[in-house]
């Protein structure tokens, strides 16, 4: 059996030195490197360097083929955002992740997470519940499967403006928040902030007027006293991907706010928290990527843009003049679904009857195509 241990502090240390090594492959994810060098674990344990929050880093681990994801770090929302990456894009059967907001866990436990609060006794209670009557680490894979009884999530409300004006509530109050705060105030909305940091908090305080709330923008208790029952929309512009997944779906599942937009640091991300169910990602690091391609003539393939911010994009495909797709009619050429030909743009000419149009060098295909199927109709395209 196949187990992945996220954080390798008190719990998950012991977690391993308790379970046989010997039976089962055991890999281990830490982002301090310090933590990693001083370990000793038993033979056959295997480590990897890095933040589990990457996807590439957890499949580099074995998630597609995993059995068992324990999130185990200090930071909760850390936790549950690698455990909503494991059950959702990996399928991973058993997924256990350490939660401290007891308000929280009926909705990720309708998400498949099974959740495990820290004690003294934390590592003997983890191993408990994977060798416990089911024989999850002798007898087999035993999918997990919360009871659900009564649902978790609130209805999510309407986006309706009153007077056209929206309450807007901003979690983080560094330089984006604050400037962001300014901004929709000039635009004549109300506007609450959400600051976890007291420092930060006294001094935003002092330089905005509008209501400052000090604590976790991801944490019911501090959302329901910011107003979140009634917030039109919830922007989570946080330094931390996982502050701001967990602050959106808490606010969209618990609180009914309508619009939830999430600030990304790391562009890999994006996908992952759309799917997750945050409604619009903003990543400057993408946003400047993609301003650095267009500004490229010779870049093959460009995205156009990124529709109502799902999982897909529109793209720009230049034809070479060594590509297979030379010669060929575009109504012949077979993408996977749901991938679309739009048309091609011939120099100064749109060409959408692709009937009647056969790809040339130096041609511009503009494409429907998801994500997850971009380089498939690369190759299909330009042979690259």
């Amino acid at each position: 059996m196949k187990i992945i241990v996220i954080g390798y502090g008190r719990v998950g240390s012991q977690f391993v030195r308790k379970v046989d090594a010997a039976a089962h492959q055991v890999v281990v994810i830490d982002k301090e490197r310090s933590v990693l060098e001083r370990a000793d674990p038993p033979r056959g344990v295997n480590f990897l360097y890095g933040n589990a929050i990457d996807e590439d880093l957890l499949r580099e681990a074995g998630a597609d083929t995993a059995d068992v994801m324990l999130a185990l770090t200090r930071d909760e929302n850390t936790n549950l955002m690698i455990a909503q990456i494991a059950r959702v894009i990996f399928n991973i059967p058993k997924v256990i992740a350490v939660v401290y907001d007891s308000q929280r866990e009926s909705y990720f436990h309708e998400a498949g997470i099974e959740t495990l609060a820290i004690t003294v006794a934390g590592a003997d209670l983890l191993t408990a519940r994977l060798t416990g009557a089911a024989g999850m680490l002798s007898e087999g894979v035993e999918t997990w499967r919360p009871e659900r009884t009564v649902s978790a999530r609130v209805a999510v409300r309407p986006l309706e403006a009153h007077d056209g004006s929206f309450y807007v509530l901003i979690v983080g109050g560094g330089l984006v928040g604050y400037y962001l705060a300014r901004t929709l105030q000039r635009l004549g909305h109300e506007v609450a902030i959400i600051e976890r940091d007291s420092a930060m908090y006294d001094l935003v305080s002092q330089q905005v007027d509008c209501p400052v709330v000090l604590g976790d923008g991801s944490a019911t208790a501090v959302l329901e006293r910011a107003g979140a029952s009634r917030a039109n929309l919830l922007c989570a512009v946080t330094n931390y991907d996982q502050d701001n997944l967990i602050a959106c779906e808490v606010a969209k599942y618990r609180f009914g706010v309508p619009k939830t937009i999430a600030r990304v640091k790391n562009p890999k991300n994006e996908m992952v928290m759309r799917r997750l169910g945050v409604d619009t990602t903003v990543s400057s690091t993408a946003i400047i990527a993609n301003i650095i391609q267009n500004e490229l003539p010779a870049t093959p393939a460009l995205n156009v843009a990124n529709p109502a911010s799902c999982a897909c994009n529109i793209m720009q495909f230049r034809i070479a003049s060594q590509s297979a797709a030379i010669g060929r009619q575009a109504s012949t050429v077979a993408l996977p679904s749901p991938c679309k030909i739009i048309g091609i743009i011939r120099g100064s000419e749109a060409l959408t009857s692709l009937d009647s149009t056969l790809f040339e060098g130096g041609d511009t295909v503009l494409a429907f195509v998801p994500e997850a199927q971009e380089s498939v109709v690369r190759e299909i395209l330009l042979g690259i």
